[in-house]
């Protein structure tokens, strides 16, 4: 019979395909989980509203938790999309200044509309704020400024003098890892192991690990950005009838820390 145990270290939580049963992620810096279970009571009663009997049903486990990092594949399993990695478009702010031929150059070729790929250009006043917005023309003039594509030159009038800053946006054409998250796919299901320490009162070292046969994730989460540390925090129902393990919401198994094969 297993002892008594104190789990003294939560260790990662890792996820699989429910169909194929390919590993899909791990998340490995966990700042808390709970695994909470709750069932329905309806008291039957008799003469005078006497307690017979309970009828117990409608067992629910919800798993939830927070990770100290933005785990992507757990990003993918709560938007129910995924990663790809391809050509896509990004909106870039530059802080130039003008020289004295009254140019500037953008970081990265602006892309667009061919007369018209910059989005945004701002002259800054000397204490900093935005003090007039130039639009693209084909040609520098008043209030207008020109753009190259193939030198990524900025050409400014006259009336903007060497030594001024301007902000300018526009958009770029990178290859990155892009999540789109579609409005009409949802979070998805798939096989979760909690794996943790845990110690009895004679201080015997032991691992223990939930297996959960089938997950269900909520879509619904929120990043903090700012001065708040980024945490991804996530949260998932336990269901019945997985492949192979019907019935079952969860397992809790113990073994020793160096437990041999089984023979």
């Amino acid at each position: 019979m297993i002892n008594d145990l104190i789990i003294t270290s939560l260790e990662t939580i890792s996820a699989f395909d429910i169909t194929t049963g390919a590993y899909l992620f791990t998340i490995d810096e966990l700042q808390n989980a709970s695994l909470a279970q709750s069932q329905d009571s309806t008291d039957i009663t008799g003469k005078g509203g006497r307690k017979l009997a309970t009828l117990k049903r409608n067992k629910a486990v919800t798993i939830s938790g927070s990770n100290g990092m933005v785990s992507c594949g757990l990003l993918e399993l709560q938007s129910g999309s995924k990663f790809e990695n391809k050509a896509t478009e990004v909106m870039w702010c530059d802080y130039l200044t003008v020289d004295s031929n009254h140019e500037a150059t953008t970081n990265w070729k602006a892309i667009g509309t061919a007369g018209s790929e910059i989005e945004a250009c701002y002259v800054k006043s000397a204490d900093g704020t935005i003090s007039t917005q130039l639009t693209q023309d084909s040609a520098a003039s008043a209030g207008k400024f020109a753009y190259a594509p193939a030198t990524k030159k900025l050409t400014f009038h006259t009336d903007i003098a060497a030594g001024t800053e301007v902000m300018v946006y526009y958009k770029r054409k990178i290859t990155a890892d892009v999540l789109s998250n579609q409005s009409d796919v949802f979070a998805g299901k798939c096989v979760l192991y909690i794996d943790a320490l845990a110690e009895d009162k004679c201080a015997n070292v032991y691992r223990v690990q939930f297996y959960i046969p089938k997950a269900d994730f909520n879509g619904e989460f929120t990043f903090e950005m700012g001065d708040n540390q980024t945490v991804h925090a996530f949260e998932a129902q336990a269901l019945a009838g997985a492949c192979g393990a019907a019935g079952t919401l969860w397992t809790y198994t113990v073994f020793g820390a160096n437990t041999a094969d089984y023979a």
